[in-house]
C-alpha cells in the first residue's frame, strides 16, 4: 500500500511575526526618509523664498534713497522710509513706502503676490531697521522676515550702502550744506520685535544676537533744513 504525504504548506506564527515586525520597520525606515525630504525641501524653498523677498526690500530701498538724496530738492523737503503693515495679516501686504514732508506716502515697492493659496495673510511678516554712520557716511539696514505660517521660522538680511557726494549736491542746490538723516520710530530690541511686530519667544531668540539699540525701525532725510 502507497502513502501520499501531503506538503504542508504556509507560514508558522513565529515566521507571520518576523514578516509583519519588518515591513513595519522598513515601513517606519521609508516614513523617515520621505519626512526628512519633505522637511528639508521646506526649509530649502524657505531660505531662497526669504532671500528673494529680503533682496527686493533692500534694492527698493537702496534706489530710492539715492533717488531722493542725490536729486535736486527745495529746502524744507523730507522723505521717511518705513514698512506699512509690517505683519502682513488680513490681506494688507507688508509695503516699503516713503513718507513726504506734506505727510502724504508714495509705495517703494508692493508685493502683491505675497499672499498664498486660500489665506488672506501673507507668506511672510517684514520689518526693516536703519542705522546712519555720520562719519563714513554710510546707511545701513536689516531685513527680517517671520514666516506667518511657520511663526518660528525668521529670515535676517543685512545691507549697506554709501551716501556718495552728499554734501556737494546740497550745495549745488544753493541750499546750503545742510542736510541731516535722522533715525526715528522704535529701536531694535526685544520689545519692539515682541510687541509690535509679533514675534513669539521662539522667533526672537533666533535673530537675538542682531539686538541693536542703534539700528530703528524708520529713517528720514531732511534737505536744506
Amino acid at each position: 500500500m502507497r502513502k501520499y504525504l501531503k506538503n504542508k504548506k504556509g507560514f508558522s506564527l513565529v515566521e507571520m511575526v518576523l514578516a509583519i515586525a519588518i515591513i513595519v520597520l522598513i515601513g517606519g525606515v521609508i516614513a523617515g526618509i520621505c519626512a526628512s525630504i519633505s522637511n528639508s525641501f521646506v526649509t530649502t524653498y524657505n531660505i531662497d523664498d526669504a532671500a528673494d523677498y529680503a533682496m527686493l526690500y533692500a534694492r527698493g530701498f537702496e534706489n530710492s534713497f539715492l533717488a531722493y538724496s542725490q536729486s535736486k530738492a527745495t529746502s524744507g523737503a523730507s522723505w521717511k522710509w518705513y514698512i506699512e503693515n509690517p505683519k502682513g495679516l488680513g490681506g494688507d501686504v507688508p509695503t516699503l513706502v516713503t513718507e513726504l514732508a506734506d505727510g502724504s506716502t508714495e509705495a517703494v515697492f508692493t508685493p502683491e503676490f505675497l499672499t498664498k493659496g486660500s489665506s488672506s495673510d501673507s507668506k511672510w511678516a517684514i520689518s526693516m531697521f536703519f542705522k546712519y554712520d555720520e562719519t563714513n557716511k554710510i546707511i545701513r539696514y536689516r531685513v527680517f522676515l517671520r514666516d506667518n505660517y511657520d511663526n518660528n521660522y525668521v529670515s535676517r538680511y543685512d545691507g549697506s550702502f554709501w551716501m556718495p557726494r552728499f554734501e556737494d549736491c546740497a550745495e549745488q542746490d544753493l541750499v546750503g550744506s545742510s542736510r541731516t538723516v535722522e533715525l526715528t520710530g522704535d529701536p531694535l530690541t526685544e520689545n519692539t520685535m515682541r510687541t509690535k511686530y509679533g514675534y513669539s519667544p521662539e522667533a526672537w531668540a533666533a535673530i537675538s544676537s542682531a539686538e541693536d539699540s542703534g539700528y530703528n525701525d524708520r529713517i528720514v532725510f531732511y534737505w536744506g533744513t
